[in-house]
């Protein structure tokens, strides 16, 4: 495998346009196996949610031939091995419309709300992205600390 289960790719990276690779056979071994020996399964995914000011990107909506013509050239950047459409068996688009949500008005004070309700139930933590925010980064960071407050809380 060439390395990693997966790469997230700065917004200001100049020779990709994926957002994210996620290379499936080096994550997940039972899909390793159904696959067979060197074979793998990537997934690359486009289009970014916007910050303030930004125009918005329109990546993702591009025809299939061009999103898979990309992700050919960012696959081959991002694990440093050069592909070609004849190395490929299969491939798809799937489009996500609204995959991720975002803050509704009084969202801060809900999750207010429940983490101060999850706070009087002693050896109880709760975790994702409805409390912590979206993205990998938030969520993983939330959740330590949220198991590391638990794992305190149960010492008593």
């Amino acid at each position: 495998m060439p390395r990693g289960t997966g790469v997230l790719v700065a917004r200001d990276a100049e020779s990709v346009q994926a957002k994210a690779l996620t290379h499936a056979t080096a994550k997940w071994q039972w899909l390793a196996d159904s696959t067979g020996p060197g074979t793998h399964v990537l997934r690359l995914s486009y289009g970014r949610g916007l910050g303030p000011g930004q125009e918005a990107d329109v990546t993702a909506l591009r025809p299939d031939g061009e999103l898979f013509a990309a992700a050919l050239a960012d696959a081959s950047v991002l694990l440093q091995v050069p592909l070609e459409e004849a190395d490929v068996i299969d491939w798809d688009v799937v489009r996500w419309v609204g995959a991720l949500p975002s803050a509704t008005v009084g969202h801060a004070d809900r999750v207010a709300s429940v983490r101060a309700a999850v706070a009087e139930v002693h050896g109880l933590e709760v975790v994702g992205a409805w409390l912590a925010g979206t993205g990998l980064a938030a969520v993983t960071a939330d959740t330590r600390y949220r198991t590391a407050h638990l794992a305190e809380a149960v010492k008593s």
